[in-house]
């Protein structure tokens, strides 16, 4: 993939594939290896700090920043690097031990207890509720985890005061409110033997009445004549509820001038003084001031870091994929993508998302569009909201009356988190809003480009973009791609028409939509080949005898839909395969409707016929080639009228017109007369006549069959025509059923 490269100019290199089934963490980091952000510098100071502290009242210090922001990562490359330097301080090697893992590292710490003398406890307040709990949970947790330093002076200590601390540990402070610690930094070991550590602990604890007030005492007058140091980390302060956030600060409150102790909070500030005034008990402003002596804000990463995350992590998982159109994903990356991202977090979240939804849809959604919607869902869920709802009207697809003023006005993103990055997006995304808003974020991009992108402006591909997959109707970009390069076209497409007729889903029929399909994928690249457009006429007559009339604010119709497969196939081909193309399409048998179509339009291009030429861009073959080529094509078009072989086609009065305009009305004219006066086939010329017309009224859109003799005054005397038809109605019911329709058209078109 190529984010990277139009961003930062730096493409990142990943294989494709690389992260496929797998989401991305949001474990905290501890080794300075995996730092992408700049935390190690932070911690690092922080390690420092701690181990020369020496507060003999205690200390309470707070990391603060965002969620997401890294808090975790940085405590725990902090708590890393105090247990090297302490170890290092006692003789251990530094190299050897840097190269340790975490589980390793920890191994060593407790098997070194009794020669150093500062200690890591993690106290984890989820699993309590609480004052009086949390402070009995408090004074558990500190004696089970340092007693698992065997034989140290903390387990002599601890020991000794057991009794005053109430039977509170042995049954409640095991297992999950321990084990929490271990993953980060191996502090506590199984919960099995923290169990039996508390269990003894609680065997002496035999006094129900035990004073806490007592306990402190006890322990602070050992840690005042002690040379021991500990650092408590309370992490995730910030995800509490209310009450519980009071709690644990209150605790730390009563509990923060113990000698040698150390505290170690994490939480967003801002969260966290919201919070703390939603809680029943009024707070002071300087509630916090307080209690922390030592406020740290963590840095926030810089956008680049930001960007180098977000591009190598999308690298991972689309592999090659690239943005259709770059110009769109640099500002979709600029004005939408970028004021959303703040954390890591952030940037994790995006594209787990995108990792989840990306192998359904991979192929049949644009990326700039998926990446640009997502980011709306998960960072902006009111305007993803908003999106989702109008999306029908905002593409068509529900088409109604709404002038695109009023649409800009009633979809203006005022209650965004973020309203000028949301209308960036949505302009982005939408041409069509962009043109209501008069902005330039949009594009001109033609509405066959779009939907060749699988852009989620279009009314056929917006559903891929909201089911977490592709839009089962419609065919996905490698079958599409499959049938036009296939070693035997006409096998397969044939194969492929027989399967969709049986699929009566729609509107549009599954056989229409393939066709528009083939229009966007030919229009936009080079894949339309000779084999394949033999393939389109062999099933030509069979395509436009089926009824996929398609009110789409143009009618299209399947011979419109093949001609134009055709057509725009042709303006990406050079010279030599377009001449090999038109050969096919005169001396081919199959498909004279579809043949006549292409041919004589580009001949009209000419300035053939009497037309006026057009500008020689908009021409597909040489003045020379098309112009025996439309001779070719019009002798065959007369040759089915003489031999009546013009009755077998799909639809005989849209030849019969492309031969009156090819040739003179006295010829056209005296082949009609003749078909009136033979009779045979009078019933099909009346047919071939009445033409279907959209109209609208109280009661909606609707299709009428129309007849307006004026319009064929020039080759057909109506007169005789209905004369005829009124002669033979008596006898030939096909007659008198092309009378009644005749003059049933010729009626609505008066109305």
């Amino acid at each position: 993939m190529q984010v990277g490269v139009l961003y930062s100019q730096v493409h990142l290199g990943w294989a494709a594939g690389t992260m496929i089934g797998r989401l991305f963490g949001d474990r905290p980091i501890s080794r300075p290896e995996d730092d992408a952000f700049g935390l190690s510098s932070f911690a690092d100071a922080l390690a420092t700090s701690l181990l020369q502290m020496s507060p003999r009242d205690g200390l309470v210090v707070s990391v603060e920043g965002p969620w997401g922001a890294g808090k975790s990562s940085a405590i725990a490359l902090a708590m890393r690097t105090v247990m090297l330097r302490v170890l290092a301080a006692i003789g251990e090697g530094r190299e050897e031990m840097e190269g340790l893992s975490d589980a390793d590292l920890q191994a060593r710490w407790i098997k070194l207890a009794k020669r150093r003398q500062t200690h890591i406890v993690k106290f984890n307040p989820w699993s309590f509720s609480g004052q009086e709990n949390l402070v009995r949970a408090f004074f558990s947790e500190l004696s089970s985890q340092l007693q698992l330093e065997s034989e140290s002076w903390w387990s002599r200590q601890m020991n000794r005061i057991a009794g005053y601390l109430p039977s509170f540990g042995g049954t409640v402070a095991t297992g999950s409110a321990l084990a929490a610690g271990a993953s980060l930094w191996g502090i506590a070991a199984a919960a099995g033997a923290i169990g039996r550590a508390l269990g003894e602990i609680g065997q002496k604890a035999f006094s129900k009445d035990a004073s806490l007030e007592l306990a402190k005492k006890k322990l602070a007058g050992a840690l005042r004549t002690s040379e021991q140091r500990v650092i408590v980390v309370i992490d995730d302060l910030d995800r509490l509820m209310p009450s519980e956030m009071r709690a644990v600060f209150s605790l730390v409150k009563s509990l923060g001038d113990l000698p040698n102790v150390l505290y170690v909070l994490s939480f967003d500030d801002a969260i966290v003084h919201k919070a703390l005034h939603q809680t029943a008990e009024k707070i002071e402003p300087d509630f916090l001031e307080k209690i922390v002596q030592v406020s740290l804000k963590l840095p926030p990463p810089w956008r680049s870091e930001l960007h180098q995350l977000l591009y190598e992590r999308l690298n991972a998982i689309i592999g090659d994929a690239s943005p259709a159109d770059e110009n769109r994903w640099r500002r979709m990356m600029t004005g939408v993508i970028d004021p959303y991202l703040e954390t890591p977090r952030d940037v994790t979240r995006l594209v787990n998302s995108i990792q989840v939804i990306w192998p359904n849809v991979q192929g049949d959604v644009d990326l700039t569009d998926l990446i640009g919607i997502t980011t709306l869902q998960l960072f902006d869920p009111k305007v993803y909201d908003l999106i989702r709802n109008e999306i029908e009207t905002i593409t068509y697809a529900d088409y109604n009356d709404e002038d695109d003023d009023d649409l800009g006005k009633r979809l203006e993103p005022a209650m965004a988190e973020n309203p000028e990055a949301a209308k960036v997006a949505m302009t982005i995304l939408f041409p069509r809003l962009s043109k209501a808003w008069k902005t330039f974020s949009g594009d001109s991009t033609v509405y066959l480009l779009q939907k060749e992108q699988r852009r989620i402006s279009t009314k056929e591909y917006h559903r891929n973009y909201f089911v977490f997959g592709r839009d089962p109707r419609m065919m996905t970009r490698s079958e599409i791609d499959g049938l036009l390069t296939a070693p035997n076209p006409s096998k397969t497409l044939d194969a492929a028409i027989r399967r969709l007729e049986s699929d009566t889903s729609g509107p549009p029929s599954r056989i229409a939509t393939m066709l528009g399909q083939f229009i966007e994928v030919v229009y936009a690249r080079p894949l339309l080949t000779p084999a394949f457009v033999r393939a389109l006429l062999d099933n030509a007559d069979h395509l436009i005898r089926r009824e996929d009339e398609v009110w789409d604010m143009v009618v299209t119709h399947n011979d419109e839909r093949l001609s134009n497969i055709i057509t725009l196939g042709l303006e990406k081909l050079d010279a030599e395969v377009r001449t090999e193309i038109l050969g096919i399409l005169v001396e081919y048998e199959s498909g004279l409707q579809t043949r006549t179509t292409v041919v004589e339009a580009d001949g009209r291009r000419h300035g053939l016929f009497g037309n006026e030429p057009a500008h020689e861009t908009e021409r597909l073959f040489s003045a020379e080639n098309i112009e025996a080529a439309a001779l070719a094509i019009r002798a065959q078009v007369a040759a089915a009228c003489d031999s009546d072989l013009i009755w077998t086609m799909p639809k005989p009065g849209r030849l019969i017109w492309a031969w009156k305009r090819m040739t003179d009305n006295a010829t056209v004219r005296a082949w009609t007369d003749a078909v009136i006066e033979h009779g045979e086939h009078v019933a099909d010329l009346a047919n071939s006549l009445p033409s279907r017309s959209y109209r609208t009224d109280s009661d909606g859109s609707k299709v009428v069959w129309i007849f307006q003799r004026e319009h064929y005054a020039d080759i057909l005397d109506t007169d005789a025509l209905l004369d005829r038809l009124t002669g033979l109605a008596a006898k030939n019911a096909k007659a008198s059923e092309a009378l009644d329709r005749l003059r049933e058209a010729e009626a609505r078109s008066r109305d």
